[in-house]
């Protein structure tokens, strides 16, 4: 009996019914003609194409709609805005109109502004429409975005550094070389770990002024629409002496609002509000983190394939999740 059973394991083992331990040829495929070949590893260099997705969950409704509440103010109510603006920068010329108009023309003063600046237009569009507009392309700055990035990977540690953003998931087609502005972090070292046709990358984290390169691409895209950025835009369009003008010789039972002068500093200086406290919440505006957790791709012949980030950004609100995919090649 026990001759038998010496003979059964060796007949076993030699036809291969009993395997002990690992083989590299467990990740041998055939290929024509019988011949093996084995799986694609992961190695060398690859050009990295990152989509994510900024969610509202990412960034909060409230700072989104702070970002652009200014902008949209303009539009519904133009003449509100410029005066509060001009009178919360401390422009002498608010206080001088209170000061020497009766009440009843001070309280007609926002409605014969707001008639002038309605019967404006830019290119055929109501100014109002285009301040309108000016806020919808900034928050669609702040949906999809696409970075291009360089990863090499040897001996089971990568390298990736970021070297383009580009805006064009979101529609405005402008593209950014990174890592010029002070504060920009936008390499980092990781781990990448093949395992037959899969690669997996490890956790690494990077920085962005993203708010600056946001608002560069509006005024970028507010010059390739209207020949201007949106300050020469809107001054162009409203041209703040002739609505002076025109307001001061709004008259009331024989008495004119007068004060062209005034007006025309408040309607200046509330342009110039308008644009920079948009402008200076985009500047405040910045991904303290992109975390790259893992990432999960599938390896071929010309690069990587379905690539998955486990991703989160920090903008100001602690890291909240993103999705993010990601392509590769050659």
């Amino acid at each position: 009996m026990r001759l038998a059973l010496t003979t059964l394991t060796a007949l076993l083992t030699t036809t291969g019914c009993l395997h002990h331990g690992y083989s590299s040829s467990d990740d041998d495929t055939s290929g024509p003609g019988g011949t093996t070949s084995h799986p694609p590893v992961a190695s060398g260099a690859y050009q990295v194409d990152s989509r994510i997705d900024i969610t509202v969950e990412a960034l909060l409704p409230q700072p989104v709609a702070e970002i652009v509440v200014t902008a949209r103010d303009f539009s519904t109510n133009p003449a509100h805005t410029l005066i509060t603006l001009a009178d919360e920068a401390g422009v002498p010329a608010v206080g001088t109109l209170r000061e020497y108009l009766p009440d009843y023309l001070e309280g007609k003063l926002e409605g014969w502004i707001n008639d002038e600046i309605e019967k404006l237009t830019i290119n055929g569009v109501p100014v109002t429409d285009v301040a309108a507009s000016f806020a919808a392309l900034a928050e669609t700055s702040l949906t999809n975005i696409s970075l291009k990035s360089e990863l090499t990977i040897a001996g089971g540690m990568a390298t990736h550094r970021l070297t383009v953003l580009d805006l064009s998931p979101t529609g405005i087609d402008k593209q950014f070389t990174l890592g010029d502005l002070p504060g920009d972090v936008v390499s980092a070292n990781t781990t990448a770990t093949s395992t037959r046709d899969k690669v997996s990358i490890g956790d690494h984290t990077y920085s962005l002024a993203y708010g600056q390169y946001a608002w560069e691409a509006i005024e970028a895209a507010c010059t390739a629409e209207y020949g201007g950025g949106i300050r020469a835009t809107l001054g162009a369009a409203v041209n703040c002496p002739n609505v002076a003008s025109s307001v001061a010789s709004k008259c009331v039972w024989g008495v004119c609002v007068g004060h062209a002068a005034e007006l025309t500093s408040i309607c200046e200086r509330g342009l110039d509000e308008v644009v920079e406290r948009i402008h200076d919440k985009f500047e405040a505006m910045k991904f303290d983190a992109i975390h790259f957790a893992a990432g999960n791709a599938t390896v071929t012949s010309t690069g990587l394939a379905g690539g998955v980030w486990t991703a989160e950004i920090n903008a100001g609100q602690g890291l909240r999740h993103v999705p993010a995919t990601f392509t590769a090649t050659r």
